[in-house]
């Protein structure tokens, strides 16, 4: 193992990342250090690019896959039981603290920080997905991915898939042959494409752009989809929602584009009694108008969620390995090195990108 690894790092607002050399850290008891496969840029990645309130310097990166390459005297099994050794392919995270209230609520917990979000001036400095290793702290959790099943497939898992599955369950589900409006068809709507389905929708319909994603909606089992480049303003929208649904708007609407009008226009798009589930806006646009009436006139029930709790990572991949015959590994459409980072997050941001990932050891 060499003594130093890159990292492409973020060092203020606006500024492209710069890879940076740090020493491989030593291994505190109970940690233990990953080799990077891949880490995926979420779009929460791509809004922290540009504001001045995200701490820097920082190794972006929380949707990663890796490769065990020191256990240490860390934990020798996943949290499933399952034995760990050198060179087994892990998703992870850090353990849930178990003392605060939102571990008590059983909720996301903020205690321990995450990997991706984590100041990098500081050893062991490489806590982050977009660098050749990543330190855990002690004690993590871990989850090894199953022999046969692809990087790729795996990687999904983390990518939109779990965040949405979490909302789904807070929400109150999906009931079966439900009709289900996904507003954005990037990887968190193709997440919520992802499990819509699994959890029994009989129709989904993904609204978004540009072609190319909705061809890919289309292909991980999307019934109908609207573009919006046709489809130019909501009043247009809406009313071809209603048209598709008879006029009685859908059972249960999931924003996840993040633009700041969605969410009144997702409103009127459920029908009475329905369900409106609110994952994209995690950027502060600040105030936003919002007819407040939706919600007593129409009897709408709505539902907003931050991340998942591990058990959703768990079904997630899973579900993704055993159940989903979609070719999901295709949502993964670009691979860079970790020298071009600053072009991958231009991919991104340009939409020409599904899901791009950084292979810091390619």
């Amino acid at each position: 193992m060499a003594d130093t690894a890159k990292a492409a790092v973020f060092v203020g607002a606006g500024k492209p990342l710069e890879i940076q050399e740090f020493p491989v850290p030593t291994l505190a008891p109970g940690a233990i250090l990953v080799s990077m496969e891949m880490a995926a840029i979420c779009g929460s990645d791509a809004h922290a690019l540009h504001h001045d309130s995200t701490p820097a310097p920082m190794i972006f990166g929380h949707e990663n896959i890796g490769t065990i390459a020191d256990l240490g005297s860390g934990p020798r099994t996943d949290c499933m039981g399952d034995p760990l050794r050198e060179g087994d392919r892990i998703l992870f995270r850090a353990s849930p603290c178990g003392r605060c209230l939102n571990c008590a609520r059983g909720n996301f917990c903020m205690v321990p920080p995450q990997p991706g979000f984590i100041k990098s001036d500081e050893p062991p400095h490489l806590q982050g997905g977009f660098g050749q290793y990543l330190y855990l702290n002690p004690n993590p959790w871990l989850l090894k991915v199953p022999d046969d099943m692809s990087t790729e497939r795996a990687l999904v898992s983390v990518v939109g898939t779990h965040t949405l599955l979490n909302g789904l369950e807070r929400m109150g589900g999906i009931s079966l042959g439900d009709t289900v409006v996904i507003q954005g068809s990037g990887p968190m709507g193709i997440g919520g494409l992802i499990m819509a389905k699994l959890l029994g929708a009989g129709r989904c319909i993904v609204i978004g752009a540009p072609a190319n994603r909705l061809d890919l909606a289309t292909e991980m089992g999307a019934d109908d989809t609207v573009d919006i480049g046709y489809y130019k303003d909501a009043e247009s929208r809406v009313t071809k929602i209603q048209e598709m649904t008879g006029g009685k708007g859908a059972d249960v609407v999931i924003e996840c584009s993040g633009a700041p009008a969605a969410t009144e226009e997702g409103l009127e798009m459920v029908r009475f009694d329905g369900k409106y589930l609110i994952v994209g806006p995690w950027t502060d646009y600040g105030p936003q108008p919002i007819n407040p009436s939706w919600f007593p006139r129409k009897a709408i029930k709505a539902t907003g969620v931050l991340a998942s709790e591990p058990r959703h990572i768990i079904r997630a991949m899973r579900a993704i390995h055993n159940m989903v015959e979609a070719p999901v590994e295709k949502l993964v459409t670009h691979q860079f090195p970790l020298a071009e980072v600053n072009e991958a997050f231009e991919s991104h941001e340009k939409l020409t990108a599904m899901i791009a990932v950084i292979r810091p050891n390619a």
